[in-house]
């Protein structure tokens, strides 16, 4: 449950009006004698005193529990989603992420409603998700009702944008597989090696028959006059142009891996690679890839 600062309360245009309005006829009434005067007066008053008391109960009413924001990519609108319950019928609740456009809510008495607040889109980066402001002028629009809700220490990522254009780096091995244990008899023109398997390979590379006799898991790899390795090599160093295209580039790259499940290692400079195919893995080379600076890396210009 997030926290919550103390509920203000205040009269807005309409209620500083009416309240203006009262006391004109108070006034009125004073200087004329007119008990009719003085009636309606008093019962303005109560009016609005029992105005401010309603507005105030029935923002008291709403409890919210904010969940992380999903991860989004540069220049996307985001969600907030929140859930929120109030102990009483709610007609009007209006909820917002920091200067958002509210987002009007009708509640019902025990019902706990999932909700979806808007974020602006923001650069590429690591941020506090914004504080969610409640407020109603229910029930009669006299009063506003204002409580702001802390959302620390729930964090927004926001990932590179995935463009470029370059293809995939593929790393080259021998044809034939070194290890005699996992190596074909020759003639056998369907692959030519296995190798060790790697969380994420396809399924359909896996050498059953082989698992059957040594219980070694491996998988397949097809015979050609160079072999395709099937984990990559994303290098940071290795691309050209500024700092955010390398980042662009190197996240539609992991996105597209990540698809085919396939695995991969990841580059870049004065961090620990990356290695894996999973997707804690992939979340990790976003992340690292979000908080990237090249002022931490002097020599790898931007």
């Amino acid at each position: 449950m997030a926290s919550t600062a103390k509920i203000r309360l205040r009269p807005n245009k309409i209620g500083f009006g009416f309240i203006a309005l009262s006391i004109a006829m108070l006034l009125a009434a004073i200087n004329y004698g007119n008990n009719l005067v003085f009636f309606i007066s008093f019962l303005l008053l109560a009016l609005m005193g029992n105005s401010a008391w309603q507005t105030r109960r029935h923002l008291k009413s709403c409890q919210i529990q904010l969940l992380n924001p999903p991860a989004r990519f540069d220049g996307e609108i985001g969600m907030l989603p929140v859930q929120i319950e109030s102990s009483i019928n709610n007609p009007s609740i209006l909820a917002r992420a920091g200067e958002a456009e509210p987002l009007t809510l009708n509640l019902s008495a025990g019902r706990t409603e999932l909700v979806e607040l808007a974020l602006r889109p923001m650069p590429r980066g690591r941020y506090a998700a914004p504080d969610v402001i409640l407020s109603t002028r229910y029930p009669i629009g006299l009063w506003t009702a204002e409580t702001r809700w802390v959302s620390l220490p729930h964090w927004q990522w926001i990932y590179p944008k995935p463009v470029g254009e370059a293809p995939l780096p593929t790393n080259l091995l021998p044809a034939h597989a070194e290890d005699p244990d996992v190596s074909l008899q020759s003639g056998d023109d369907q692959f030519d090696h296995l190798r060790a398997y790697v969380s994420g390979d396809a399924l359909s590379r896996i050498a059953f028959k082989h698992y059957a006799r040594s219980g070694q898991m491996v998988t397949q790899h097809w015979q050609s006059s160079e072999a395709i390795h099937d984990e990559i090599i994303l290098d940071y160093s290795q691309l050209s142009g500024s700092t955010e295209m390398r980042l662009q580039q190197l996240t539609r790259w992991i996105l597209s891996l990540a698809a085919d499940h396939r695995s991969f290692t990841l580059k870049l400079p004065g961090i620990a690679d990356r290695q894996g195919a999973d997707s804690t893995h992939v979340t990790h080379c976003l992340e690292a890839l979000t908080l990237f600076s090249p002022a931490h890396n002097p020599r790898h210009p931007s």
